[in-house]
This record gives structure tokens, sequence and C-alpha cells, in this order.
């Protein structure tokens, strides 16, 4: 049987047999194409929602014994960790301040650097203050700020006490 032809440009018209058959073909490759996009698609979305997804470690260093702290009398702390990033290791150095207040466990961990612009501050015994030496910026004893211009109190690190050791948590890995 011959097939009818289109007048337009002389080509032959496809019999409806043959249009299922093509459009067949059609669903079948676009179903393989979407599988295989799917199966090299899966590791890829799990490789970036992943981390999202993970409970991130958190990081305690040592400071030292609790017995070394006095009421009422910041204690200078220096203290380090290894932070990994990647392939690059790195040793990492800060030093906080321990204040003890009333409680030999009521303590507060601060940061020694200034809100203004990041400098080092430092316990005055004199001034009865921490004193940041870029612009003058004051703390009191339990890191708000006196005077100057730090826009922030001293940061307040998350502190436990094991064993008779007090650890400060430095980040999250």
């Amino acid at each position: 049987m011959e097939h009818p032809k289109s007048e337009a440009n002389n080509q032959e018209i496809p019999s409806a047999e043959e249009m299922s058959r093509r459009r067949f073909l059609s669903y079948l490759t676009g179903l393989l194409g979407g599988v295989i996009a799917l199966a090299a698609g899966l590791p890829l979305a799990g490789f970036v929602i992943s981390p999202l997804l993970e409970r991130k470690k958190e990081l305690w260093a040592k400071l030292g014994p609790v017995s070394s702290l006095r009421p009422q009398q910041p204690v200078k702390f220096t203290y380090s960790y290894q932070r990994i990033d990647g392939w690059f290791e790195k040793t990492v150095h800060n030093t906080t301040y321990a204040v003890q207040l009333s409680q030999p466990e009521e303590l507060i961990i601060l940061s020694n650097i200034c809100t203004h612009l990041g400098c080092g501050v430092w316990w005055d015994d004199k001034a009865e203050a921490f004193l940041c030496p870029c612009h003058d910026g004051r703390f009191d004893l339990q890191g708000k700020v006196l005077s100057g211009p730090p826009p922030k109190p001293l940061a307040r690190l998350r502190w436990r006490i094991q064993k008779g050791e007090i650890f400060v948590r430095t980040e999250e890995v």
C-alpha cells in the first residue's frame, strides 16, 4: 500500500501506525535521558546538600585549672588548637580572660578582642578595666563598654568544667 503524499512539498504523510511508533521512540528516548540524568544528578545533589545536613562537631580547647582563678580577678589564658580547612591544617593561638564571679563554678570567659577594630585588650589592675590601645576603649570586669568607641561589649565564650579544668568552645567544624 502506498502512503499518501502531501501536495505542498511532495513528502509522504506517515500513517497512524508509524506515528505511534515515532511517539513511542520519542518517549523512550526522553525516559532514558531522564534516567541517565537522574543517575548522574543524585550523587551531585548529595554532594551539595550533605554538608547542610551534617551535624557540626564542636571543638573545645583546654584553658587551665579552675584552681588558678581568684574571685573578681581576671586571669589570662593562652590556648591553641588545630584548625583543619580542607587539606590545610593550621595551629590557631588565642587569648581569653576568665573571671570568677561569686561562686567557684560561676565564670565569665571573655575574648580579648576589642569590638571596635579587633585589637587585643588586656586587664589593667590600676584602672580596674580592660584597656584597648587602639582608640582608648575601656571595658569593665564583665566586658561591658565603659568608654571609647567600641560598639559592643567583649564577646563571651561558651565554657565548661571537666575534672577541675576549664574548657572553652573554640569553633564548629
